[in-house]
């Protein structure tokens, strides 16, 4: 099977979903620069126009704007310490005197990262718990790394870790952390300015005149309130749809990376039969950063981070 061709069939739909949230952040904005300030003989629709091609200054857009780019860039440079909050993690380092396990797992990581032609090696920590699951974050030399449970480790061989690391290293080349920590910074101001403006300008009185424009911003207003409703399910689904598109992503790159389609799935399914009979659920901050970066969890619906063990076996396997 191609799978590489995987990998650009969901790029594809990484692009298109990027798009959707960047066009709803777009139409968010003009609305409620049409609900504060319409021009009393436009319709609904010339109004937003008007704010879009700045014959009217888009102060609202504009601010929306402003406040997604300093969320990102603090999520840019300091998101992926998130990461490691609440665990008890261990960084592994060739400059210290290292047992045959750390040994052997840093010898994998700069295998990958060769053949993955990184130009760096990620950092690499050992978690301290039970529970058979690794995540990756960053995407450069300055923050990426690879963290993997002691629970992991016990578990696999040395082939089904190699698989594991090699998921984890798809991410990195991926920017799959970045993206998702971006995404979601765009879903809660998508959210945020929905609710503020959805649920407080409908009840405000417009003064501005008698013409189109109370109509107009009447319409705007009423449009926020049903998307203040509607907007949470719909930027979740496209969330938890992106999740998964990378983890199918981030398997095919596995496979691309060892030549082994078997031992990936050989780990997967080790790794679900332990979470099936325990549950690892800590309820920390951190954790709620590492689960859709996890290797594992449960699927599979809209409203899952990870596609089913099924469907991945089935697409490593080349029938899916």
């Amino acid at each position: 099977m191609d799978f590489r061709n995987i990998l650009r069939k969901n790029a594809l739909r990484t692009r298109l979903v990027i798009a959707t949230y960047l066009l709803l952040m777009l139409i968010i904005g003009l609305l409620v620069d049409t609900a504060i300030g319409a021009n009393p003989y436009l319709d609904l629709t010339d109004n937003m126009l008007a704010f879009l091609t700045f014959k009217k200054t888009p102060i609202a857009s504009l601010i929306i704007l402003a406040i997604s780019i300093i969320l990102l860039l603090f999520i840019h440079f300091k998101g992926h310490k998130m990461m490691l909050t609440g665990m008890n993690a261990r960084l592994i380092s060739p400059s210290e005197t290292l047992n045959a396990q750390e040994r052997q797992l840093l010898n994998i990581v700069e295998e990958l990262s060769l053949s993955a032609t990184l130009g760096y090696i990620p950092k690499l920590y050992i978690l301290d718990t039970p529970e058979a699951n690794a995540f990756a974050a960053g995407w450069s030399e300055k923050n990426a790394f690879i963290g993997i449970t002691q629970g992991l480790l016990d578990k696999l061989n040395r082939q089904e870790i190699q698989a594991v690391l090699a998921h984890e290293t798809g991410h990195i080349i991926h920017g799959d952390s970045r993206l998702t920590l971006y995404v979601g910074i765009l879903a809660n101001v998508i959210l945020t300015v929905t609710n503020i403006f959805g649920s407080r300008l409908y009840l405000a009185s417009n003064n501005r005149g008698n013409g189109k424009g109370n109509d107009a911003a009447s319409k705007a207003r009423l449009i926020l309130i049903v998307l203040n409703f509607v907007l949470p399910i719909i930027t979740q689904v496209l969330y938890f749809y992106l999740s998964r598109t990378r983890e199918y992503m981030a398997d095919a790159a596995a496979v691309d990376l060892t030549q082994d389609n078997q031992a990936m799935i050989s780990a997967l399914t080790k790794i679900s039969a332990q979470h099936e009979t325990q549950d690892f659920e800590d309820g920390t901050t951190g954790r709620e950063y590492r689960r859709a970066a996890s290797i594992f969890n449960k699927g599979d619906s809209f409203f899952s981070t990870h596609p089913s063990i099924e469907n991945r076996i089935a697409a490593l396997k080349g029938e899916k």
